[in-house]
C-alpha cells in the first residue's frame, strides 16, 4: 500500500472537514508553490480543510499558481490544470489527489476506498480533525526559518525566492517575542544600525549608508505608504506602532527603482493585517513589567475582525494602550557640567560645574504613554476588484527627556523646567486593486500627518554662551508639522508561470514640512535692552514635490535563470522659506522662495539562478540617490566665527548637493535537509559620492548640511538557521561593514581614511528556541537572544575647542567622537495553546547601560538602553 500523507495546517483555527453545505463556499487564495506537496499544503492551510494524498507524489512539479476567490474544488482544479493529477472532495469534505490514468485510479482507490479500510481513514481523520483536535498539542514542524511571503519587489514572493537581501519578521513572531519597538527588531539583523534612542529622533543605517543630515538614507513605509520626512534637529524617522502587524520587512541595498529617493541604503516596510472577509475573529492582550531603576510598565490591546457581508465586506479595528515606566529621576539643584568651559589651564582641564538652580523633583520622570487606534475596511464588490480603506492614529507623549546627566551618579537630571516630547502620527490610505486578466492594476493613495512637539531647558546652554545669564531660565519650544500626500498607479503581470514578469507605474508626492522654534531667556529683554525675552525665533517652511516613473522587468532565459532590469526616472522640486530673529541669531535673517530642482535616472540590473530546488544565487548592480536641498538655517557668522574659521569658511553654505551611490552585490540563499537548515550569504561594494552629512558648529549651537566628499563601503553578511531537533531551533547572523572616506572637500571636518559616521564595523546576533509539549493542551517555548555591535564613529572632529578662564581657547580630544561597543540579551518562557498564551519575559537581561547619543553642546548628557524589564504578557484569540 502506498504511503499516505495527511496534512494539517498549523494555523490558530482548527482544521475541520467541510460540511456538505460548505462545498460551495468561496475563499481568498494566494498560492504560488510549484511542487504538489507544497501547493496542497498551502491550499489546506488557507481553506483550513484536511488533505489526503500519496506521499510519493509530494515532490512532483508543475502546479499552476492561483490568486483570487474560489471554492476549494475550483482552486484545486485550477491548480491541477494541464497536469497529470486529478483531485476532489470526498463526501466527508476531505481533499484527495492522485495521478490520472489507470495507475492513478488504483492509487485513488487506495486512498478513498477498499485498500485503505474506512475505519483507518475515519480513525486518522478523527484524531487530526475531530472533536479532540483542540486538546492535543504537538511541537511545530521544525522549519529553520519562517516561510514568510514578502512584497519586496511589489509582488508576493517567498522571502527565500527574492534575489536580494531581505530580512523579515512575521506578525506572530513579533507577538510571541513581545516586540513593541523597532530597535528590538533591527538589533537582531546584520548590517543595520540606528542612532537616537528617543522615539521620533532616530536615524537608520543599512550597510554603512548612514546619515546625520536632515534627509534620510532609508525609506520607511507602512502598507507601501511612505513615512519619509525631512528630519530636523527636533525630529527624526517616523516610527509606526507595533500593533496588529502582519510582518516587518527590511530590504538591504539601494531600492531606487521601486521605492525611489531616500531609499539609497534600503527600505523598512511595515505591513498591517488586513480585514478577513470570511471569518469573525479577534484577539486581546495585556502585559505588565517591572523596570529596573524605575517602576511598572503596562499595556493592553484588543482587535476584532467582523465580516459585515460574508465574502464582500469586512471591518477590522482595534485599540492599544502602552505605558512605559520612566527610569530617570529629576533631582533639585544638582550640578550641571559644561565640557566646553574649563575652570583651569592645561595640562589639567576641569569642566565648569555649577548648581542647576532647579526646584523640580520627580522620580521616573521620563515615563511615556502611547495610544493607537486602527480601523480598516475591505470591500470586494466583484471578485476581480478589492478596495481597502484604512486609518491608523497614534499618539505618544513622554513627560521628560530620555537624556540623563553624565556627571551625576545613576540616571539623573536636574533641569529647571519640564521637558516633554509628544508625537501625533496619522496614516490614511485608500488602495484599489483590480484584476483585469493578465494584468493587475493598483491605485494607492496615502495621506500622512505628523506633529512633533519638543520642549527643552536651554538654561545651561545659554550659560555656556554667555555666563552672565546663568541665573536666567531659558525654555525652548519646537513644533514640527509634516503633511504628505502620495499617489501611486501601478500595473503588474499576474502570470507567475510566464517567462516575463513585470511591474511598472507612476508616482507623485507632495510634502509640506514646518518647523516653528521659540527660545526664551526670561528677563533677557532688559539685560540686552531689546524689549523682548525671545533670544531666538525661527520659522521654516519647506515644500517638496516628486514625480517619478518606474518599472522592473524579469525574463526567464531558462527555467532556472532569470534576468531583471529596472529603472526609475524622477524629478524633484523644493521651495524653502525661512525667517529668524533674536540676539542669538545676530538679528533678523530670512530666506524667501529658495528653489531647487533636480531630476535623475536610477537603473538596476540583476541575474538570478536557481541552481537547485532550494538554492538561489544572484548578482545585482543598482543605483541609489538622495536629493539635495537648501540649508534651513542662516548661520550667524558673528556668533559662529571660531567654528567657521576652523573649517576655512567665512559663512555657511546656503544649500547642499544631491548624493548618489552604486552598489554591487552577490549572494546566495539556500535551504537544506527538508528546509530544516537555512544558510544565506551576501557580499557587497558601494561607491558613494557627494555624501550629505551634518556639520555641527559646537561653539554657537548652529549646524548646516554639507557634502563631505566620497566614501567606499564594502562588507558581507551571513545568516544561519537550523532546526537541530524537532524541538530546538537556533540561528545566528553576522554582518561586517567597512567604511572609509576617500575624498573630502573644504569646509567640512571629515578626513580621508575616517569611517562614515554611525556605522559599527560588526553586528552579530544569535538566538535559540526550544519548544516542546508539556501536556495534552500546552506547548512551552524557551527563547533566548543576544545582539552585539562594535564601536562607531559619531563625529568627524578629533578635537573640540574648550574655553579657558582668560577667554582664550584650546583644542582637546573629542570625548564624544566615538560610541563604545555594546551588547544586549533577552529571554522569555511561554506556555500556550492555539487559543491563548502566557509569557514570562526579560528584556536587557543583564541590565547593560552603554552611553549612547552622548551630547555635550548643552551640557554633558547622554541616553542608554531601556533598563532590564521583567514581566508577564497574556494573549488570547477568538
Amino acid at each position: 500500500m502506498k504511503a499516505i500523507a495527511l496534512v494539517a495546517s498549523l494555523s490558530l483555527a482548527p482544521i475541520e472537514a467541510l460540511q456538505a453545505e460548505e462545498f460551495q463556499k468561496s475563499y481568498e487564495f494566494k498560492i504560488d508553490q510549484e511542487t504538489l506537496g507544497e501547493a496542497l499544503t498551502e491550499l489546506s492551510r488557507q481553506a483550513r480543510v484536511p488533505l489526503l494524498y500519496p506521499y510519493d507524489l509530494a515532490d512532483r512539479k508543475g502546479m499552476h499558481a492561483i490568486a483570487g476567490r474560489f471554492t476549494v474544488e475550483e482552486a484545486l482544479n485550477e491548480m491541477l490544470r494541464d497536469t497529470d493529477f486529478s483531485g476532489g472532495l470526498t463526501e466527508s469534505g476531505v481533499i484527495t489527489v492522485s495521478l490520472t490514468g489507470s495507475k492513478g485510479q488504483r492509487q485513488e482507490s487506495e486512498v478513498t476506498s477498499g485498500n485503505v479500510k474506512k475505519s483507518l481513514l475515519a480513525g486518522v481523520a478523527s484524531i487530526m480533525f475531530g472533536a479532540g483536535a483542540g486538546h492535543a498539542q504537538t511541537a511545530p514542524e521544525p522549519l529553520a526559518k519562517d516561510e514568510l511571503v514578502v512584497t519586496a519587489q511589489k509582488r508576493e514572493q517567498r522571502s527565500q525566492d527574492v534575489p536580494l537581501s531581505v530580512d523579515a519578521v512575521g506578525g506572530d513572531a513579533l507577538e510571541k517575542k513581545g516586540i513593541t519597538d523597532f530597535r528590538d527588531v533591527l538589533r537582531g539583523m546584520a548590517g543595520i544600525s540606528y542612532s537616537g534612542q528617543t522615539r521620533g529622533q532616530g536615524r537608520y543605517s543599512i550597510r554603512g549608508i548612514s546619515t546625520t543630515a536632515f534627509s534620510p538614507t532609508v525609506g520607511v513605509y507602512y502598507d507601501d505608504i511612505s513615512l519619509v520626512t525631512i528630519a530636523t534637529g527636533f525630529s527624526g524617522a517616523a516610527e509606526p506602532p507595533f500593533f496588529d502587524l502582519g510582518r516587518v520587512e527590511v530590504l538591504k541595498g539601494p531600492q531606487g527603482t521601486l521605492y525611489g529617493g531616500s531609499a539609497m541604503g534600503g527600505a523598512i516596510k511595515y505591513v498591517s493585517r488586513k480585514p478577513n472577509l470570511d471569518e469573525f475573529e479577534g484577539s486581546v492582550a495585556a502585559g505588565v513589567g517591572l523596570v529596573a531603576h524605575g517602576s511598572v510598565s503596562y499595556s493592553g490591546e484588543g482587535v476584532v475582525n467582523v465580516p459585515i457581508i460574508e465574502g464582500k465586506l469586512a471591518f477590522r479595528g482595534g485599540v492599544q494602550v502602552v505605558h512605559d515606566s520612566g527610569y530617570i529621576d529629576t533631582v533639585p539643584n544638582a550640578n550641571f557640567q559644561l565640557p566646553g568651559v574649563s575652570t583651569t589651564y592645561p595640562p589639567t582641564l576641569t569642566p565648569l560645574e555649577l548648581p542647576s538652580l532647579s526646584t523640580l523633583e520627580n522620580d521616573d520622570a521620563n515615563e511615556a504613554m502611547t495610544s493607537n487606534i486602527k480601523a480598516a475596511l475591505q470591500w470586494r464588490p466583484v471578485d476581480a476588484v478589492t478596495v481597502d480603506l484604512s486609518a491608523l492614529v497614534s499618539n505618544w507623549k513622554q513627560e521628560n527627556s530620555d537624556f540623563f546627566w553624565t556627571n551625576l551618579n545613576g540616571f539623573k537630571s536636574s533641569s529647571r523646567s519640564e521637558e516633554p516630547t509628544s508625537e501625533d502620527l496619522g496614516i490614511y490610505s485608500l488602495s484599489i486593486t483590480a484584476d483585469i486578466g493578465a494584468v493587475e492594476l493598483v491605485s494607492l493613495s496615502g495621506y500622512v500627518t505628523r506633529d512633533t512637539e519638543w520642549d527643552r531647558d536651554y538654561s545651561f546652554f545659554v550659560t555656556g554662551l554667555l555666563p552672565a545669564l546663568y541665573t536666567y531660565d531659558s525654555p525652548n519650544t519646537s513644533d514640527t508639522t509634516t503633511k504628505t500626500f502620495t499617489q501611486e498607479l501601478r500595473l503588474s503581470s499576474t502570470a507567475n508561470d510566464s517567462p516575463l514578469r513585470w511591474v511598472a507605474g507612476l508616482y507623485f508626492s507632495r510634502q509640506e514640512d514646518t518647523l516653528d522654534q521659540d527660545a526664551l531667556t526670561i528677563g533677557s529683554g532688559d539685560f540686552f535692552g531689546v524689549g523682548t525675552d525671545l533670544v531666538y525665533q525661527g520659522l521654516h517652511n519647506n515644500v517638496g514635490k516628486e514625480f517619478a516613473a518606474f518599472g522592473e522587468f524579469t525574463y526567464s532565459l531558462l527555467d532556472w535563470l532569470d534576468f531583471t532590469a529596472g529603472f526609475r526616472y524622477f524629478r524633484n522640486n523644493q521651495v524653502l522659506n525661512f525667517a529668524a530673529d533674536g540676539v542669538f541669531n545676530g538679528g533678523p535673517t530670512s530666506i524667501v522662495d529658495q528653489r531647487l530642482k533636480e531630476d535623475g535616472f536610477n537603473p538596476k540590473v540583476s541575474v538570478a539562478a536557481r541552481v537547485a530546488d532550494d538554492s538561489l544565487v544572484y548578482a545585482t548592480a543598482s543605483k541609489g540617490f538622495r536629493a539635495g536641498g537648501p540649508n534651513r538655517f542662516v548661520v550667524a557668522s558673528a556668533l559662529c566665527g571660531d567654528d567657521l574659521d576652523r573649517l576655512g569658511l567665512t559663512s555657511a553654505p546656503s544649500s547642499y548637493n544631491s548624493d548618489s551611490l552604486w552598489t554591487y552585490e552577490v549572494g546566495s540563499k539556500n535551504q537544506f535537509l527538508d528546509r530544516r537548515v537555512t544558510a544565506n550569504v551576501s557580499a557587497y561594494y558601494s561607491d558613494w559620492k557627494d555624501i550629505q552629512q551634518l556639520v555641527a558648529l559646537t561653539s554657537c549651537g548652529f549646524s548646516f548640511t554639507g557634502n563631505v566628499g566620497a566614501a567606499e563601503v564594502y562588507g558581507g553578511e551571513v545568516e544561519l538557521n537550523a532546526a537541530l531537533t524537532d524541538y530546538l531551533t537556533v540561528g545566528t547572523t553576522a554582518g561586517y561593514t567597512h567604511t572609509e572616506i576617500t575624498e573630502t572637500v573644504p569646509g567640512v571636518s571629515a578626513s580621508v581614511g575616517q569611517d562614515v559616521l554611525q556605522v559599527p564595523r560588526w553586528t552579530v546576533g544569535a538566538y535559540g528556541d526550544y519548544t516542546k509539549p508539556v501536556s495534552q493542551s500546552y506547548l512551552a517555548t524557551l527563547h533566548f537572544d543576544y545582539q552585539y555591535r562594535t564601536k562607531t564613529l559619531r563625529e568627524f572632529d578629533e578635537t573640540v575647542l574648550v574655553s579657558l578662564p582668560d577667554a582664550s581657547s584650546v583644542a582637546v580630544p573629542n570625548f564624544a567622537q566615538t560610541q563604545a561597543a555594546y551588547g544586549v540579551a533577552n529571554a522569555s518562557l511561554m506556555f500556550g495553546t492555539e487559543s491563548h498564551e502566557i509569557q514570562l519575559y526579560a528584556t536587557n537581561l543583564f541590565d547593560n547601560a552603554p552611553l549612547l547619543d552622548y551630547y555635550d553642546l548643552l551640557i554633558a548628557s547622554g541616553t542608554t538602553l531601556r533598563p532590564r524589564t521583567i514581566g508577564l504578557r497574556f494573549r488570547g484569540r477568538f
